[in-house]
């Protein structure tokens, strides 16, 4: 009796077995198939998980997009890393078509030597990059189709730029739902576009701005900004009349963006012949400080380490001194989690001034360019005269702080004619013109219907060419080589202010690969230890030469050189010297790789034996559980 029922106890737990593993097989499938879409993000900065933001640009989208993402296969295994950000794009093209209940399609496409696939990569754009010798090329690029055949390529995904691939992938989709060029409205003091009555050329920048954007010029004397007008770019705005600064504020007020390029000092306008005093000077002081921001355009920022050296005559003779009213500020002063600064390498500027928020200030403020804690504020009547360099380094005094430069500001904000427009018609008309054209006024708004979205950048001289560009003619046609990132910095704020209120909410998020910090500081530790010991190594070699010098060895040509018994124990006292630092190296070499491979262990351990141990101590404790629950039953 008693083995008939150990038979069937043995003959449940067989089946019982078999059950789970055809449950687990099952369970595999069933949510590869059917449960797809649920998942958990347990990364540290949600990489798998879309921003809201790009969930609001994928509802938008009215017609169907197709993604082709070309990819080699023999190029991730060449490049481990390629082939490892390939399965982070994937996943992420995977979640942004799940999320569009079926408007957005991805095909992934491996464009083989001489096939259709590998012609139709190279007509949309995608770069191809050699594998071997043999001249084969290996894909990784995208290219996104609507129904309309408007396109938009990725080239080359480039794992370097993985923090802003959420927001280049929304960009792109957005701007093929909104197909259509924004169009930017210029307002500006400087000569930046061409006049034909002064045969003045216009500047290098608005080639750049045009490749990308329609753009109409503002004039002075409106009483309101056109309502097709997606952003304002102002250029060393000298707004003296009122109506201007009143439209210029109902479009902020019906949700319109701001690009602004304030300067305490303009160098372009100092040199224009018969310039009042001042002139070089931009401001907006009345929105500003309706805002809350704070913008002195009597002060310019000296950057004692971004200061460049310059030559320059003074009082008659020449003088070379580092210009604190000119600086360039590379990625240590750029903000790299920013979209619009953050794969900038330098920025040049000439007497940029400061930008702060006061305390009252609704508004927050996220810095895109700042200086050192090495810098100060200054007069700008200092820049404004003759140039003297010398003069400005002399009073030159920290004030140990970071200044911004360049800002994004966003929040609630009112308007800055609560009384309602400048000489205020109180009568009932609707229509007035403006250069012989009707236009139909809008209704006076207090308070914006929008947050708002403006990036702010404290100096104008970075858009003359000399500061960011270099000229060159070649065969009659003239060729601009760019030597700083100032154009990259205006486009990039153009491209981010024209997407959606969801789009320009993005920002980057981290990376896939994370570094070992760890093992980097351990090397990082070893080396310092090993030049320490190598500086040592060489400092007791010139003590050596020294020593010799004092003994009175000299060269004597082919003469063989006889040691005196002196010279011989110095020789002998340096060799064995010598042999116990390079011991000492060895042993600091061998404590790195020692240091390395215990702390290798122990992730080994924990990333590959931890979660099977956790595992099975609790099946072993669940088995212990249910056997005393059997055996109280069975007692």
């Amino acid at each position: 009796m008693g083995n008939s029922k150990t038979l069937n106890q043995k003959n449940l737990a067989i089946i019982g077995i078999f059950i789970a593993v055809v449950f687990l097989f099952s369970l595999n499938i069933l949510s590869s198939l059917e449960i797809r879409t649920s998942q958990i993000d347990l990364t540290e900065n949600k990489l798998y998980t879309l921003s809201e933001g790009t969930k609001e640009v994928i509802k938008a989208i009215d017609e169907p997009i197709t993604f082709k993402l070309y990819y080699s296969p023999t190029f991730g295994e060449i490049s481990p890393s390629h082939g490892n950000y390939f399965k982070r794009v994937k996943e992420l093209l995977e979640n942004f078509s799940l999320a569009s209940n079926g408007k957005i399609s991805l095909n992934v496409i491996n464009p083989l030597s001489f096939s259709i696939e590998e012609d139709e990569a190279v007509k949309f754009g995608i770069q191809g990059i050699p594998l071997d010798q043999s001249g084969e090329l290996g894909y990784f690029g995208m290219a996104a189709v609507n129904s309309t055949d408007d396109k938009k390529t990725v080239p080359f995904f480039n794992p370097q730029r993985e923090q802003f691939l959420e927001y280049d992938l929304t960009r792109l989709v957005f701007e093929l739902a909104e197909p259509k060029k924004m169009k930017v409205g210029l307002i500006t003091s400087l000569l930046i576009e061409s006049d034909p009555m002064l045969q003045y050329k216009p500047w290098p920048i608005m080639d750049q701005i045009k490749q990308f954007f329609d753009v109409k010029s503002i004039d002075a004397k409106v009483t309101q900004i056109d309502q097709d007008i997606d952003i304002l770019l102002l250029v060393h705005p000298k707004i003296t009349d009122e109506n201007l600064m009143y439209a210029i504020d109902q479009f902020v007020m019906r949700g319109g963006r701001l690009l602004v390029f304030l300067d305490p000092q303009n160098e372009s306008a100092r040199m224009t012949p018969r310039a009042p005093p001042g002139a070089g000077s931009s401001e907006l002081t009345k929105l500003f400080k309706n805002w809350g921001i704070v913008f002195d355009e009597e002060k310019f920022v000296g950057d004692r380490t971004r200061a460049i050296r310059v030559q320059a005559p003074v009082d008659g003779r020449e003088i070379i001194a580092d210009y604190l009213s000119w600086g360039v500020y590379d990625k240590r002063a750029l903000n790299s989690d920013d979209v619009v600064t953050g794969e900038l390498s330098t920025i040049s500027v000439a007497s940029a001034g400061a930008l702060s928020l006061t305390d009252e200030s609704k508004l927050k403020m996220v810095s895109l360019v700042k200086t050192s804690k090495i810098a100060q504020r200054i007069d700008a009547k200092l820049v404004r005269g003759q140039i003297n360099p010398e003069a400005i380094l002399k009073q030159f005094k920290s004030e140990n702080r970071e200044f911004t430069l360049a800002a994004r500001f966003s929040g609630k904000v009112s308007t800055a004619f609560p009384d309602g427009p400048p000489e205020f018609d109180t009568s009932d008309k609707k229509i007035t013109k403006e250069d012989n054209k009707v236009v139909t006024k809008l209704p006076h708004m207090s308070k914006a219907n929008k947050d708002l979205q403006m990036i702010v950048m404290a100096d104008t001289d970075l858009l003359t060419s000399r500061f960011w560009v270099q000229q060159q003619e070649f065969f009659g046609k003239t060729i601009y080589t760019p030597v700083s990132n100032n154009a990259d910095f205006l486009i990039n704020s153009l491209e981010n202010l024209s997407g959606s209120q969801a789009l320009i909410s993005l920002r980057s998020r981290g990376l896939s690969v994370r570094p070992f910090h760890k093992i980097q500081d351990l090397k990082n530790n070893a080396e310092d230890k090993y030049r320490q010991t190598e500086q040592q190594l060489s400092s007791k070699l010139k003590e050596l030469q020294g020593k010799l010098q004092g003994l009175g060895l000299k060269d004597k040509g082919d003469a063989k050189v006889i040691l005196t018994s002196a010279q011989q124990k110095v020789f002998n006292q340096f060799r064995a010297e010598m042999l116990e630092v390079r011991k000492q190296l060895r042993d600091v070499q061998l404590a790195l790789r020692q240091d390395i491979d215990q702390l290798d262990t122990r992730l080994k351990v924990l990333n590959i034996w931890i979660m099977p141990i956790i595992i099975s101590l609790a099946a072993i404790i669940l088995a212990i559980i249910r056997r005393r629950r059997y055996n109280n039953k069975t007692a």
